[in-house]
């Protein structure tokens, strides 16, 4: 009987060994997974705000060519009274 008590705790003892080794390896495999995943969050918010950025300017540029068409009735040259200027 004693035997067979012995032989129970053994196994229970190797059952929660096992289940602990499990687990912590299973929260490494979360925490690598969660740097990672952070990572493409860090690149991702400098890309929204360089992506912010280069619209912010876009919008400037066509406001002031809008402003310029609409306040001072500015228009883009024809071809023939653009003069090219050799730097040689």
């Amino acid at each position: 009987m004693q035997g067979l008590g012995l032989i129970s705790l053994f196994l229970l003892v190797l059952v929660s060994a096992y289940g602990a080794v499990t687990i912590r390896h299973e929260n490494r495999l979360a925490l690598v997974r969660l740097q990672g995943l952070e990572e493409e969050r860090s690149h991702l918010q400098y890309e929204w705000g360089r992506l912010m950025l280069e619209k912010a300017t876009w919008s400037t540029q066509h406001n002031l060519s809008e402003d310029a068409k609409k306040r001072l009735n500015m228009v883009p040259p024809s071809y023939d009274h653009i003069v090219t200027v050799d730097r040689g």
